[in-house]
Formats: structure tokens, sequence, C-alpha cells
């Protein structure tokens, strides 16, 4: 499994140290959810299996966690943060622990639009410059 899953929040400086880190929000209470995992779980796969040059590590956060909501709070997560989970599959997309793209409501995102999201932010500067061989 590429996944990482923290419930008690150790994780947390290993998201944050990530060159490039794909998080998803969970709880167990939430229909919605608990399909969209399985959405994150299959990108995860993909991205690992598919695109390893782009280098993502993937976890998976306890949203209904205090550790959770400090930490979205922090990190100036939009909408999240404030101590109510939304239980929707929120995602992020972080560099170097900074928040550079989020889909609030990932139950609406498919496997394949995880892995196109993360290839739109990250593909580009993954892949080696044309002609350059180092020497």
């Amino acid at each position: 499994m590429s996944v990482e899953e923290d419930t008690d929040g150790l994780l947390l400086p290993a998201v944050n140290a990530a060159r490039r880190a794909l998080v998803y929000l969970t709880v167990p209470w939430s229909g919605p959810e608990r399909g969209a995992r399985i959405a994150f779980h299959n990108a995860a796969d993909q991205l690992a299996a598919e695109h390893p040059a782009l280098g993502v590590e993937c976890f998976t956060l306890e949203e209904d966690a205090e550790w959770c909501q400090a930490w979205l709070a922090a990190l100036g997560f939009p909408g999240l943060g404030h101590g109510a989970p939304s239980g929707a599959g929120s995602m992020l997309w972080l560099e170097g622990g900074r928040l550079v793209s989020s889909k609030p409501d990932g139950c609406n995102y498919s496997a394949a639009d995880i892995v196109a999201r993360s290839l739109s932010l990250w593909a580009k500067r993954a892949e080696p410059v044309a002609g350059s061989d180092g020497g």
C-alpha cells in the first residue's frame, strides 16, 4: 500500500517535510467519505506505480481528531480546521508543508481526477530538462 495512515498525529512531521504530499482527510461516520477513500487509495497506488518520478507521498489523517483540526487551522485550509469536520473526503496537495491545492469535496473526485490534478500540479517539474545529460 502506498498510503501512510495517521491516527494519532505522529506522521504530521513527515507530511510537513515531504517534498510533495497528497493528504486525504478521513472520518469513520461518513458514507461519501468511505467511497472517496477507495478512489484516493487507487489514485495513490496509480501515482506510485505509473508516476514515481513525481515523488508524491500519500497520507490519510483523521479529520475528527483535535490534532488534525489544529493542523488544518494552522495550514489555512479553506473552511476546515474550525473543529467541525466535513466528512466529505477533503484532499490537500502540499509542497514542503505548504498548501498548493485542495479539494474540499473530494467525494466528487474519481481516482483519475486525483491523478490528473496531481499531474497538472507536478508533472512538468518532475520531468528532466530535454537535452540535459549532465555533461
